[in-house]
């Protein structure tokens, strides 16, 4: 096997660790959504419905009845993922839990100072009406993406080797 070969076998593993990795911490972060509904915990602060809303006036309806579903699956599973999985040697934090802390807080601020302004809640949602709640359920959303997204991408990397996941 040539060199090139070899790079891009470990490219293309790092691709599918991080698509894995992703759909999983989607998985968990759907999995509260579902939770959140179920026990009618804020109904009024809806920012993905506020999102699709936004989207439409960016580039219209006909394009955004289809970024509206595409948009998490590709920002969630591919983007973000394989940010993560690129950093993940480089990004602080002793253990695997540490890491996702740290993504957790960086995406948690990315999300307080630019999305929730970008879509009309406000810094941290401060014009959501409902206090400090909004910013802290979008940190548990986050951590719950973030954190399953940090083990899942640890035990994939050291190749299910039951090796264990510091």
């Amino acid at each position: 096997m040539s060199h090139v070969d070899g790079l891009i076998g470990t490219i293309l593993a790092k691709l599918r660790n991080a698509v894995i990795a992703g759909i999983c911490g989607m998985m968990a972060q759907s999995l509260l959504m579902a939770a959140r509904r179920w026990f009618g915990i804020l109904p009024a602060f809806q920012p993905y419905l506020d999102l699709q809303h936004q989207l439409v006036k960016w580039v219209g309806a006909e394009w955004a009845q289809s970024l509206s579903w595409l948009l998490p699956m590709v920002s969630g599973a591919l983007v973000w993922s394989s940010i993560f999985a690129w950093a993940y040697d480089r990004i602080p934090g002793a253990t695997v839990i540490g890491k996702g802390l740290v993504v957790t807080v960086f995406a948690w601020l990315l999300t307080g100072l630019v999305i929730l302004p970008g879509i009309g809640h406000g810094v941290f949602a401060a014009k959501a009406g409902a206090g400090a709640w909004p910013a802290l359920l979008m940190l548990v959303m986050l951590a719950a993406y973030c954190l399953t997204l940090s083990l899942v991408y640890a035990w994939l990397k050291r190749g299910n080797t039951g090796q264990p996941v510091n």
